[in-house]
């Protein structure tokens, strides 16, 4: 038996759902996974671009045309799990707006100030209590893998100051162990370095974590690093048949997340 091999026989065991894996830390995507997405993300998308297109004097088919660049349908209140809305960084997200602001006769760099200051603006305001709407029971959850020494850790694109706010909000301070978030200097997600720098972080190696996200980007990412378990979170914004071919397990919430 070779000295990899030792150290995983070492992982405690966890099961999720009816499947059970060898690993010490549990990654969690945010928003989609600890936190009701669309509570938040579609309702301050058609707030920053109704102000933009009042400002800028641009009509319906702007919104149109952004909302679809955007991967959001505000007809039924629903983000595409595979769009911009669900899984770029904030500060890419801007651009994506801008360019289509350019798009409608408004001048590059007005685009991109206009986007700045409506969509970034709606983007990046603390979210309040209304918006952070646990999925299930988050706090026992975590509280379960802590008294069984098994760490977990956050890796999200929201901006640090929206996930702080979360955490406090929540009350889920003592439980993470590393958080990766969309602002911080370096790789963001999906880029397997955020994982690699989690599992470094603790010490650890990129085959003792188990990935849990709602987004197939989520997945992917955890798949190319070699994570112990890819977890799909349903009711997020990945829809189920977007998470099944890359998940190893669907899961309703992280309740279904347990020391063996």
């Amino acid at each position: 038996m070779n000295t990899l091999q030792c150290e995983a026989m070492d992982n405690p065991v966890i099961k999720v759902a009816d499947i059970e894996a060898l690993a010490r830390c549990v990654v969690f995507d945010k928003d989609g996974t600890l936190i009701d997405f669309h509570a938040i993300w579609g309702p301050r998308l058609a707030r920053g671009a109704t102000a933009l297109a009042e400002a800028a004097d641009l009509g319906d088919q702007f919104l149109a045309h952004l909302y679809r660049a955007a991967g959001y349908d505000p007809d039924n209140g629903m983000t595409s799990g595979q769009g911009p809305l669900a899984t770029a960084p904030l500060h890419q997200f801007t651009v994506i707006a801008a360019s289509v602001v350019y798009q409608h006769g408004i001048i590059w760099d007005k685009a991109l100030e206009l986007s700045q200051d409506y969509i970034g603006g709606a983007m990046t305001a603390k979210p309040t209590a209304e918006e952070i709407i646990p999925k299930g029971a988050v706090t026992q959850s975590l509280q379960r893998l802590k008294d069984a020494d098994i760490r977990t850790a956050i890796a999200t694109t929201d901006n640090r100051s929206a996930t702080e706010a979360m955490i406090g909000t929540l009350g889920l301070a003592p439980f993470f162990a590393e958080i990766r978030c969309g602002d911080d200097t370096g790789p963001v997600k999906p880029d397997t370095a955020v994982l690699e720098g989690i599992a470094k972080g603790l010490e650890l190696r990129v085959a003792d974590l188990i990935m849990v996200g709602d987004t197939v980007s989520d997945l992917a990412m955890a798949r190319k690093a070699g994570a112990a378990l890819c977890v799909g979170v349903t009711g997020g914004a990945g829809s189920v048949a977007q998470l099944q071919p890359h998940a190893d397990v669907l899961i309703e919430d992280i309740g279904q997340i347990r020391p063996a």
